[in-house]
């Protein structure tokens, strides 16, 4: 039988046992104690399951965990070789895997490896290969438990893994199961891809099967390191073995990898694979969630909201998480749809679920878009009273609220009051106030915010410059507008086709015509792909100043340019009817016709209206009654299109 020591904690040895001459004679000091864990015989693989009956800790495990997270890490080695030797002791490879395994150490990483680096002379590591390969996956699942709070984490663990390939197959021999799923799992952690695929390789090759959980683990680490594929082909070689076929968490980790990935519509296959295994597997709550954050994120809201349907109509009501409710929340009002945004709010909290900041921010937002005063205001309100912080974004959008509303006092007032409270107010507070005071026709007060807000030390970005030279523009002041646009280029502030939109429709009404054109040549210069409201805002002013063929020659220049609007001679045809000009309108009309192209039914829907809303009853009545734009006439043998100029005949 082994005997272990039984000095007394806290008591050094007295002189004489330490040599102290005695009667003239020297007495020896008796060898070293090897310390053990555990005061059992039986010493237990640190990897078994635990039994009913633990083992009982040896009393110096605690205190030499205590001496390792109190010591410098300067001066650990050597606190560790006074300490053995002042109490006679070894340490053996066991207790140094235990001690490593603690849950006094484990949650310190730093200190265990300075520990396994410093330890005494005589514990012979090497020469146990199955307790070194338990330091190094205790050290690694330390490292990967603490990584957020650890500097480095991941540059520790890299080392840890060199050493112990280097180690070669003398130690990774005596890889079980436990200990090959505790390293799959924490390489998976720290984001060593590489690291992970030797790991699961050199488990495969010790004879180890892997579990589910391993398997899992593995499945995470690659998805989280990016090689989806790598995945893929793991996920499928498990739906091979009946032992461990995917559960709901691989299937879930695989879904998390595809929405990454970009890959939505592989996404939901996979939820269309677990539905099919409704016997053995349905999609839980994470499921749903990380398929409803994939389709948000992406701008599917119909398909969030589908998903959050489905989670209800599975009876999950009570179990749907509170971020699931500020996604559907989010996409319902982002799809313009407040109402609906607001009964899924009001279902939420009759089930108990708190509502959230971001939830009251989006839906009074929505209302807000839709002119909704008194149902945002009231919302904003409830806000208040629920005891909810409200912070920067909701006070940029109640102030965006106000501006819409036409609340501007108010609006200003609320933005005074945040500066005030030290609510950190940003650029966006100024921008909807300068928008909402440039609709307003008050550009004074909008330039004056603008100022300010250089002043403060915002940088005013394109949205900002863009809503100042639309409000100068529509009060007339296209001068002052223009002038925004060099001082605006001068800033390094990059123009859009918006900024260039605004300024053509702007000259064009001020009637400066040639101005016009030179900042619709010099948008196409840049290089800015026009949009359609760009050329309907050129082509109308053309069309009016009595330009149209120039109008349909740009448009055809813009075709080689892949931009097409497919309602342009539509436009410009009603752009003509509104001005009451209809004899050019119908010129316009035929012109198009003669070069093969065809004008829509609903032309001739627009020039009734137009014409009755013109007192031109007569000639209204005339083109219901005609065959003009939709019908022919005979000269011999050919055959012609009714034109519109008939109209006048």
């Amino acid at each position: 039988m082994r005997r272990f020591c039984t000095i007394p904690r806290g008591r050094r040895p007295s002189p004489s046992a330490a040599g102290a001459p005695y009667g003239g004679h020297h007495q020896p000091l008796p060898p070293p104690e090897w310390i053990e864990p555990y005061t059992d015989l039986a010493d237990p693989s640190p990897y078994t399951a635990a039994s009913a009956a633990p083992p009982t800790p040896s009393p110096w495990l605690p205190r030499v965990v205590s001496l390792v997270l109190r010591a410098p890490p300067a001066t650990l080695a050597a606190d560790l070789r006074a300490f053995c030797s002042t109490f006679l002791l070894r340490l053996s490879p066991a207790f140094v895997a235990a001690a490593l395994r603690s849950p006094q150490l484990l949650p310190h990483p730093l200190p265990s490896l300075h520990f396994f680096r410093s330890l005494p002379n005589g514990t012979d590591l090497a020469a146990h290969p199955d307790h070194l390969l338990a330091c190094y996956v205790s050290l690694l699942h330390s490292f990967a438990q603490s990584r957020e709070a650890t500097p480095d984490a991941a540059n520790h663990a890299r080392q840890l893994v060199a050493e112990l390939r280097a180690r070669g197959d003398a130690v990774l021999q005596h890889l079980a199961p436990a200990s090959s799923a505790s390293l799959i799992r924490s390489l998976a952690a720290l984001g060593l891809a590489d690291d992970l695929l030797w790991a699961w390789s050199a488990m495969r090759a010790a004879g180890v099967e892997p579990s589910r959980l391993t398997y899992n683990c593995l499945l995470d680490g690659l998805v989280n390191a990016g090689l989806l594929d790598t995945a893929i082909n793991v996920f499928d070689a498990m739906s091979t073995e009946d032992r461990v076929r995917p559960d709901v968490v691989s299937y879930n980790i695989l879904i998390k990898g595809y929405c990454r990935g970009g890959r939505a519509q592989d996404a939901i296959a996979r939820l269309d694979h677990m539905r099919e295994r409704a016997g053995e597997l349905s999609p839980d709550k994470v499921t749903y969630l990380t398929l409803m954050q994939c389709h948000h994120g992406e701008g599917t809201f119909s398909q969030c909201v589908a998903l959050f349907q489905e989670m209800e109509e599975r009876g999950m009501g009570k179990d749907i998480p509170q971020h699931a409710y500020v996604l559907v929340i989010g996409a319902l009002c982002k799809d313009g749809k407040p109402f609906e945004g607001m009964a899924v709010f009001e279902r939420m909290l009759k089930r108990g679920c708190p509502a959230k900041a971001a939830m009251y921010t989006a839906l009074i937002d929505s209302l807000g878009k839709f002119g909704r005063e008194t149902e945002a205001m009231s919302l904003f309100e409830r806000m208040k009273a629920s005891g909810l912080e409200l912070d920067t974004v909701t006070y940029g959008v109640i102030v965006n609220c106000l501006c819409r509303f036409g609340r501007l006092d108010d609006a200003l007032l609320c933005f005074r009051n945040c500066v005030e409270k030290g609510v950190a107010v940003n650029a966006i507070f100024y921008t909807s106030l300068i928008d909402g005071f440039g609709k307003a026709g008050m550009v004074d007060q909008a330039q004056e915010l603008f100022e300010e807000m250089r002043v403060k030390g915002f940088v005013p970005d394109s949205h900002c410059y863009n809503v100042l030279i639309d409000g100068l523009a529509k009060a007339g002041r296209t001068d002052d507008a223009c002038a925004l646009y060099k001082r605006m280029e001068a800033d390094g502030c990059d123009q859009t086709v918006y900024t260039y939109t605004i300024l053509i429709d702007g000259l064009f009404k001020e009637h400066k015509n040639e101005e016009a054109l030179k900042f619709w040549d010099a948008m196409i210069d840049k290089g800015i792909t026009p949009t359609a409201a760009a050329f309907r805002a050129l082509a109308n002013g053309l069309c009016l100043s009595g330009k149209f063929s120039r109008a349909c020659r740009i448009l055809d220049e813009l075709a080689p340019m892949g931009v097409i609007p497919e309602t342009a001679h539509e436009d410009m045809i009603n752009a003509l009817c509104k001005a009451g000009r209809f004899k050019q309108a119908c010129k316009l009309a035929d012109g198009i016709v003669s070069k093969g192209r065809e004008i829509p039914g609903r032309v001739r829907t627009m020039m009734i209206n137009a014409l009755r809303k013109a007192g031109n009853t007569d000639l209204a009545v005339k083109l219901v009654h005609s065959k003009i734009g939709i019908g022919y006439e005979r000269s011999g043998s050919i055959k012609r299109r009714v034109k519109f100029q008939t109209l006048f005949v």
